[in-house]
């Protein structure tokens, strides 16, 4: 009698391991089918065979030359963007400028380069993908965000950030909510604003890297040389975003509030950017 039960038991149980797999494969073909019910179809490329003034501006979208609320360093100067042999090259130096936009006027120490297509694109949902390489040097910030037109600039897509603290470590960062907090004041940050960061460990210096960023109305995905790096489902943004990449300047306290000066200028070289829309597959 018990040898019969154990032989109905062994039966049950490879009828639900059989029922199992196949929900599985049932499961996974869905995902697949999922996947490829759309392909990616180009909306804007640059792949800086010249330098395109009707796609790039070297300010900011409201005309700002800096981040004053970031107490960065640097002036950015529209020589400082240049193309040479199909790859764009966004160049920091030590060079004393005077600086005065709608924020504030001072004297600043260097001047860098940033380009930014506010003015000739934005799309919401897709792809962004940019072939980028760049030195580490103490207290140099190059950085790929995508931001909306919209004041505050909320959400904001930080796709990395090579901060100039650590050679080994870079950032990906994400900030969303109703406005930025001002910290300088003890600001609030809940329910407000929230930001949620990703720290890479890794070489990254002096290397092409191909950096990517996919936004679906459910999730955001990051990835580095086709590798994901980071997924959220939280603060998607519904509004359009446009690009910026540039090298900031920055005096950190881990550096004892210097910035190095050996080796400048210091260049950001990026080989080419493109953006992606979903369409359905027919």
């Amino acid at each position: 009698m018990n040898k019969i039960k154990e032989i109905k038991l062994k039966s049950v149980v490879t009828l639900i391991v059989v029922i199992v797999f196949a929900l599985m494969k049932i499961s996974c073909s869905s995902v697949s089918a999922e996947k490829n019910d759309f392909k990616w179809q180009i909306t804007f490329e640059d792949n800086f065979d010249f330098y395109d003034n009707n796609k790039w501006i070297n300010m900011h979208d409201n005309g700002n030359r800096t981040i004053w609320s970031n107490k960065e360093l640097e002036w950015y100067k529209d020589e400082n963007v240049g193309v040479e042999n199909g790859i764009l090259k966004l160049s920091a130096k030590k060079e004393s400028v005077y600086g005065k936009d709608i924020e504030s006027e001072k004297q600043f120490e260097y001047t860098s380069g940033m380009i930014c297509n506010a003015q000739s694109f934005t799309q919401a949902y897709g792809k962004w993908e940019m072939r980028v390489k760049f030195p580490f040097k103490k207290g140099f910030w190059p950085a790929f965000f995508l931001v909306p037109k919209q004041r505050p600039s909320l959400p904001e897509i930080d796709v990395f950030e090579y901060f100039g603290i650590y050679k080994n470590k870079i950032s990906i960062n994400h900030h969303w909510g109703i406005d930025y907090p001002n910290i300088n004041t003890g600001g609030q940050r809940e329910p407000f604003y929230h930001s949620k960061s990703k720290e890479l460990t890794g070489d990254f210096s002096d290397r092409w890297m191909v950096w990517t960023f996919e936004c679906y109305p459910d999730k955001m995905i990051w990835k580095l040389d086709g590798d994901v790096v980071y997924e959220t489902t939280e603060g998607i943004p519904t509004a359009p975003l446009y690009m910026i990449a540039n090298v900031a300047i920055k005096d950190y306290k881990e550096h004892n509030f210097e910035v190095e000066k050996t080796g400048l200028p210091y260049v950001m070289e990026i080989d080419y950017v493109r953006v992606y829309k979903m369409v359905p597959n027919k």
